[in-house]
């Protein structure tokens, strides 16, 4: 195998968000269930990736101090980020989220290289929706390609317009072969 290789018939990725969903989604329900008097899910089983029985327990637990309130409650409150952030990772890992979507592929130009990761190998593009909606790819890299390569600057940083992707593939797949084949 080679690095960043799998033998899994699956996206490890997908499979670590769900789990940890379960994770977040099972420990939100306990925490709801100290003070509710809802009968609570019983924990995962070994191997279980479905969180629906605790987000169905959550919302159960929500809507009554909702209706005890007659508002959202601090509980409420206290979900509310949570969730959202359940959600966030969920849209990352299915690639339905465009601002702060890592691209998984090494920048030809600066190779990876980061303050924290000097030798390389960090993915190093991210893509953003710029002003007036635009969407590109932004290299997060200590990352100074030639200028000719350059689709344009955003905060003085290199990125590549969605109209230069094709251009900028053809860039990665002619920079893996290079490095591939050792010259």
């Amino acid at each position: 195998l080679g690095l960043a290789e799998s033998p899994a018939p699956v996206d490890i990725n997908v499979l670590q968000t769900a789990l940890d969903v379960l994770v977040r989604a099972d420990d939100l329900a306990a925490e709801l269930g100290e003070w509710s008097i809802e009968p609570s899910p019983l924990p995962p089983e070994l191997g279980e990736l479905d969180a629906r029985p605790w987000f169905r327990y959550t919302r159960a637990v929500l809507i009554n101090e909702h209706v005890d309130l007659g508002e959202p409650g601090p509980w409420h409150d206290h979900a509310t980020p949570i969730v959202h952030g359940m959600y966030e990772q969920v849209a990352q890992a299915l690639a339905m989220l465009y601002t702060g979507q890592v691209v998984r592929v090494i920048c030809p130009w600066c190779d990876g290289r980061t303050i924290t990761q000097p030798a390389g190998g960090a993915y190093t593009w991210k893509i953003h929706e710029l002003p007036g909606g635009q969407i590109a790819i932004v290299c997060h890299g200590l990352c100074e390609p030639p200028e000719r390569e350059v689709g344009t600057w955003w905060r003085g940083i290199p990125c590549w317009p969605i109209s230069d992707w094709e251009r900028l593939a053809k860039r990665v797949r002619a920079n893996e072969a290079h490095e591939t084949i050792g010259i």
